[in-house]
Parts: structure tokens; sequence; C-alpha cells
């Protein structure tokens, strides 16, 4: 996946990378009709996720960590229901409707996959698209071959 991915980066500039809920998101061809996102902290700090689409996380550098709340208020207190850290390899799947944040190490990077593509974030252009871009580059270069080589 990553030399996959390493490959669609070194084309050219991807479709619309965007900021959203604390990553910086870059859009990955895919080979069905699910959309495929390279994500990568944009922030390290506790961000809600409003999930609309059944979502899939690989991460594939650094950690994540995940809260679930019950209701909003539990949210606000920082209170979560359930709550985990992701490491290197590790998978977490979200459901539409599911309150919940995340927070990913500064150096994390995870792959995401929907049922459909992400709207309503802060478009990347320029220098902050080229550096998005060069920083997911360096992460997929600095993984151990066993990760780049792993077919999905």
């Amino acid at each position: 996946m990553a030399t996959r991915i390493l490959s669609a980066l070194a084309i050219g500039r991807p479709a619309c990378a965007f900021l959203a809920h604390g990553y910086a998101y870059l859009p990955v061809p895919s080979v069905n009709d699910h959309a495929l996102y390279l994500r990568m902290a944009a922030q390290s700090v506790m961000t809600p996720w409003p999930v609309d689409t059944p979502s899939v996380v690989l991460t594939i550098a650094g950690t994540v960590d995940l809260e679930v709340y019950q209701e909003p208020g539990n949210m606000q207190a920082g209170r979560p229901q359930y709550a985990r850290s992701f490491g290197t390899e590790q998978v977490f799947a979200i459901h539409p409707g599911t309150l919940c944040a995340t927070q990913s190490s500064i150096d994390g990077v995870q792959v995401l996959a929907t049922t459909r593509a992400l709207t309503g974030a802060d478009e990347l252009a320029g220098d902050e698209h080229a550096a998005v871009t060069q920083q997911a580059r360096r992460a997929l270069e600095n993984l151990p071959s066993t990760l780049r080589e792993t077919q999905c």
C-alpha cells in the first residue's frame, strides 16, 4: 500500500488535499468505489470527529488515540465511555453517528477508507500542500521494508 501511495504522490499533486478534524488529508487513488485518504496529524490534541460514513483507519506510523462517547454532554465533559490507543499496523472501524474524538501523535500517519468522499474541509494549496505531501513521502519512505511491501 505504501508503494502504491508513494507512486501516486510521485505523479503529481493529488486532488484536493485538505484539513479536517485535526488532520491533513491527501486523497489516494482507490481501486474500488471507496474513498481512500492518507491522513497526517495537523495538531496533537483530542479533536471531535463527526463520522457520517462507515470508516476504517489503519495506523501506519505513530499512534492514534480514540475516545467514544455515549452522549454529547459526555464529549463536552471529556468523559469517554471507551478509550483506546492504536499503534502501527493496528486497525479500527467507526460507524456513522458514533460520537468520537481522535488524537494522533505528531508523527502519526494513517490510511482512512470510507464509503464516500469526505466534504466540508479547508483545502490545502501551494506551500501547505507541498509540505504535507513531503511529510507523507518521508513517513512512507521511512517505514520498514516489511510494511512498505505489504499488499492490500
